[in-house]
């Protein structure tokens, strides 16, 4: 098997491309742009020194493989009521829209006026993005790639978020990418449906080019999302201390360092199991005691009676659910 590449003479006035080429063959222009020609002998532009330039850019989200997705929370469905969000699959949040987790589809009783969506939230500067830069999207969604270009919109100059003009616009979904309201250190990147979708992947990178999309190794992309949400099982018992002077200290070790000091979420009322039996947590605050993001504490509040019984004793808690420190 052999391979046929024209060059252009270097002595040509303008580059430009072949006039013809046969599908398989390839050629390349004086500045470098590479050709090729599809089935139908159409010529394409495959490579030019701007995309050059962008070889290997890094997608900017977290957890864009649909197939092989982290979902912590383990539902198989999520379903969120119009103007109601909540988090479903790790590091995405939806409103008026049901997510089916297996068929990676979003639908809606009504896809009008952006009542319906999926978006991941991210810090700018983690992104080096300021508002009016260049992010291009390349989205399979519905059987087709998309691979729209767009600016980063500054939210506060509409006073609606129904009012921020699309920053990409076809038959089958909306993306909006913006800036927080009164908040520019923040932005979202939003997909909202006008009917129902399956999306594969997403990439979005800083750049006017859209480079191939790779899809993370699974067990990196738990790493990312876990920095934002660390899932407990609530039907496990941990071990807590009652220390005097302290209270009763709940300390996790984690995997991940989080992205800030994590609130701890429980399933019903927590409960502490000591010397007296089970007691009822009272209330649960983060301390200071926050090791390089890896090691965090938490305060454990039950009676004075039941504490002052188990000062130096070890105690198990049960129905801690998860840590979160999304945006």
């Amino acid at each position: 098997m052999s391979i046929k590449i024209y060059r252009q003479n270097a002595l040509s006035g303008t580059a430009s491309p072949p006039t013809t080429l046969n599908y398989g063959e390839i050629a390349c222009d004086k500045d470098g742009k590479i050709y090729s020609s599809n089935e139908e002998d159409v010529i394409v532009e495959q490579m030019n020194t701007t995309k050059y330039a962008y070889v290997g850019n890094p997608n900017l989200g977290t957890n864009t493989n649909f197939l092989n997705v982290v979902n912590q929370r383990k539902g198989e469905t999520y379903m969120a009521s119009t103007g109601n969000s909540i988090y479903a699959i790790d590091r995405w949040r939806i409103s008026g829209a049901t997510y089916t987790v297996n068929t990676h589809t979003l639908t809606a009783p009504s896809y009008a006026a952006r009542s319906c969506g999926m978006w991941q939230s991210n810090e700018m500067g983690a992104h080096q993005l300021s508002i009016g830069d260049d992010v291009t999207v390349s989205i399979y969604a519905n059987g087709k790639l998309h691979t729209p270009t767009m600016k980063v919109i500054d939210r506060d100059l509409y006073d609606a978020f129904a009012n921020v003009p699309a920053s990409y616009d076809c038959d089958d979904f909306e993306i909006v990418l913006c800036t927080y309201a009164r908040d520019k250190t923040k932005y979202n990147l939003g997909i909202y449906p006008k009917k129902s979708l399956t999306v594969n992947y997403i990439k979005w990178e800083k750049g006017s080019a859209a480079t191939p999309y790779v899809p993370k190794n699974y067990s990196l992309e738990l790493a990312e999302c876990q920095r934002y949400f660390y899932y407990l099982d609530s039907t496990k018992w941990y071990q807590c201390d009652c220390i005097l002077g302290w209270g009763v200290i709940f300390t996790v070790h984690l995997a991940v360092p989080m992205r800030v000091i994590p609130t701890l979420n429980t399933v019903g009322t927590a409960k502490v199991f000591t010397s007296n039996g089970w007691t009822n947590v009272i209330s649960i605050k983060g301390t200071n005691n926050f090791i390089d993001k890896s090691v965090v504490s938490f305060l454990i509040t039950i009676s004075d009676d039941v504490y002052n019984n188990n000062i130096g004793n070890a105690l198990m808690i049960t129905g801690v659910d998860s840590l979160t420190a999304d945006l």
